[in-house]
């Protein structure tokens, strides 16, 4: 019988008890495979943004790049529908402003071509001016040095 109490006794022994650190490590743990998972090996990507959605600084860029291809093939519809996308109230002022703060950065090859859309974008909307008179962008070479040649 002795023996029996005494199983009993080792067995009504409390176990050591262990502190709560193990959820807190496993949380931590998990929440960083979890962003390395979203960030790195799955990250989300956005397809098929309209323009009107984007940020102020992603417009302007696009206005600008509208502008260029404008300036370089003058499709006009083109660069109307592209405007469009943009859900801007007043495009010519919009377009207007934009080519004043790139003039000021020191910009002038972006600012004449969103100069020159908004003014094409102007004279279609009022007959006060003639499409016939639309500016065109000119290209003015610049000297270059002359290859040296092979004379020993």
């Amino acid at each position: 019988m002795s023996q029996d109490t005494h199983q009993a006794q080792t067995s009504s022994k409390q176990a050591p008890k262990r502190s709560n650190w193990y959820l807190l490590t496993g949380l931590l743990f998990g929440l960083i495979l979890g962003l390395m998972y979203a960030l790195v090996i799955n990250p989300a990507t956005q397809h098929d943004a309209i323009p009107a959605n984007l940020k102020q600084a992603n417009q302007d860029e696009y206005r600008s790049i509208i502008a260029q291809v404008y300036a370089a093939t003058g499709n006009l519809e083109r660069a109307k529908l592209r405007l469009e996308l943009l859900e801007d109230q007043d495009a010519v002022h919009t377009l207007g402003v934009q080519a004043q703060r790139a003039l000021a950065n020191g910009n002038a090859e972006e600012a004449r071509a969103l100069a020159l859309l908004a003014y094409v974008l102007q004279s279609e909307t009022n007959p006060v001016f003639s499409p016939a008179s639309t500016p065109t962008i000119q290209f003015i070479p610049t000297q270059t040095l002359p290859l040296p040649s092979a004379t020993p």
